[in-house]
């Protein structure tokens, strides 16, 4: 038996005998949701282990977790940020007016959804739509990462404001960062508003064309150039 098994059977043991509170570190919570957790380093490991995640209280107000959408062996990954209600009842990322707009907005650079796999930066609902808490970010964190190593995508195009919290330490500007390009495990990432936010604010309409455009090059040079 690994050691984490054991942790999780004396944890267990100390519950039958009325035992439910166990002081920890900091350290000791944080080893408990980091990716050394996932007992199989395998596609279908972290999915089961999505599936069974109640690191946060999210778990309580989900439908489901959402895995993503799109080839696993696609060699271009999307981050949105979370699920909203109609996600979380269809299972999938992007639906609705949401999910047009970014068909649109894909195609003005000769892209298709298809071309992508698609995911959250947070995979459960929030209650209300509300922007996830920092601990909510922290304990999807892993997910992310995992994902990241194990589908092995060239490039990343990341929308909205939730995923620069899992990337960066610092609390940054979104506009500090968006249409710059970084690196994540050595892979290009590209960071721009959400579709939703630019129906909600159609002035981003410009920057996020600019944005795109960026994308693209990145797109061509990695994929196009001889």
């Amino acid at each position: 038996m690994n050691p984490l098994e054991e942790l999780k059977n004396y944890i267990k043991y100390l519950e039958t005998i009325g035992i439910t509170h166990i002081p920890a570190s900091k350290e000791l919570l944080r080893f408990l949701k980091t990716e050394s957790t996932f007992e199989k380093d395998s596609i279908e490991g972290l999915k089961n282990k999505l599936k069974e995640c109640q690191a946060c209280a999210l778990y309580r107000v989900r439908k489901q977790p959402i895995w993503g959408e799109g080839d696993l062996n696609a060699k271009l990954m999307l981050i949105s940020e979370y699920p909203n209600k109609e996600e979380d009842f269809y299972n999938k990322p992007f639906t609705g007016e949401i999910e047009k707009l970014l068909v649109r907005m894909l195609a003005a650079i000769g892209l298709k959804k298809q071309d992508f796999f698609i995911t959250h930066a947070v995979k459960c609902k929030t209650p209300g739509n509300r922007p996830p808490e920092p601990e909510e970010i922290l304990a999807c964190k892993p997910f992310l990462l995992k994902q990241i190593k194990l589908l092995k995508p060239k490039l990343i195009l990341a929308m909205g404001f939730t995923p620069p919290k899992v990337f960066f330490e610092k609390k940054l500007s979104f506009s500090s960062i968006r249409g710059k390009v970084f690196k994540v495990k050595d892979i290009p990432i590209l960071f721009t508003y959400h579709p939703a936010y630019v129906i909600k604010n159609p002035a981003t309409k410009r920057l996020v064309w600019e944005d795109l455009q960026k994308f693209k090059h990145l797109y061509n040079k990695l994929f196009t150039s001889s």
